[in-house]
């Protein structure tokens, strides 16, 4: 990097610092989080900013990222590698940058309003991910490609953007299932190297189930986390989301959501508890939180469910 002082960190998430660097003398991109989302999101460091025109700059991270432009259009040149290209993204464009990762930039222009979203991929970030980060650390490298073309790579960033921007709203197992989920799709379609992992085939058993759901119906209402979930099945957390799915056929944020709503039904069918409190009860962010997810898997409101009611 010529020697320059890349010390100043691009973006701020909670009391953790992204080691995505950028050259102090560059202008600073503006950042569109503040403190309460980047504390309330529990998945990979994220960043998002207000993307600007600049004539030249440099970014240096130590570990791999993404990025990607969530509104505007914007252009310029890229140098990484040795290798320089003109680089205008798309609405499906991801750069994808490998670890220790060094880039230029050059005529950068954005149009007023663009967005830039950036997630730094740090598997420490992602405790106990057991034979996941395993599988990506010793057996796998990411390849760099920063005009990458990948729609469903394009729509789980946007819904980790969303989920942020949001503040959270569907807790930490949400957010913790969209980072592993997002990791084991890069590995399986942008890594390179070592052995593809096959797919796996076992399921919990009787009694790990029993636990898991024990676990689920007594702490329904709290904001249940995949590591607790992974621990009283006693499996790693990417071992218990594959187990998980083929027992149940689902994912566990979907099961706790179809719980949820089960719970919330008899609430509202069997009390007259005001709607907030039901949506506390059954562990919903907020009453709007629980109209949504109501709407979107019966089809009916809480509304209709409480004038079920019998009288």
């Amino acid at each position: 990097m010529s020697g320059q002082d890349l010390s100043q960190p691009i973006l701020r998430t909670s009391s953790r610092v992204m080691s995505l660097t950028t050259d102090p003398a560059a202008p600073q991109e503006p950042s569109l989080l503040r403190e309460p989302q980047l504390a309330a999101w529990a998945g990979f460091r994220v960043g998002m900013s207000q993307a600007i025109s600049i004539e030249m700059g440099k970014h240096h991270g130590e570990h791999a990222a993404l990025a990607m432009i969530l509104k505007g259009r914007t252009r310029g040149r890229i140098r990484s590698r040795g290798e320089e290209c003109d680089f205008s993204p798309g609405p499906d464009s991801v750069g994808l940058f490998a670890p220790k990762f060094d880039i230029s930039w050059k005529r950068w222009q954005c149009e007023p309003g663009a967005e830039r979203f950036i997630v730094e991929l740090d598997f420490a970030d992602l405790h106990q991910a057991g034979d996941l980060e395993q599988m990506l650390a010793s057996r796998r490298t990411l390849r760099q490609n920063v005009t990458l073309s990948d729609h469903q790579l394009a729509s789980l960033m946007r819904l980790i953007a969303a989920e942020v921007r949001g503040g959270s709203p569907h807790g930490a197992l949400y957010a913790t299932s969209l980072s592993i989920s997002l990791a084991a799709y890069l590995c399986a379609q942008h890594a390179s190297g070592g052995r593809t992992p096959t797919r796996e085939r076992g399921v919990l058993t009787a009694m790990q189930k029993q636990h898991v759901l024990e676990l689920v119906q007594r702490r329904l209402h709290e904001n249940l986390s995949l590591d607790e979930l992974a621990a009283a099945a006693g499996a790693s957390r990417f071992h218990f989301l594959r187990l998980f799915k083929n027992s149940f056929g689902m994912t566990p944020y979907q099961f706790v959501i179809d719980q949820r709503i089960a719970a919330a039904r008899q609430l509202l069918e069997k009390t007259s508890r005001p709607l907030v409190d039901v949506a506390a009860a059954t562990g919903f962010s907020s009453q709007s939180h629980m109209s949504t997810a109501m709407k979107r898997h019966t089809g009916l409101s809480p509304g209709h469910w409480r004038r079920s009611k019998p009288q």
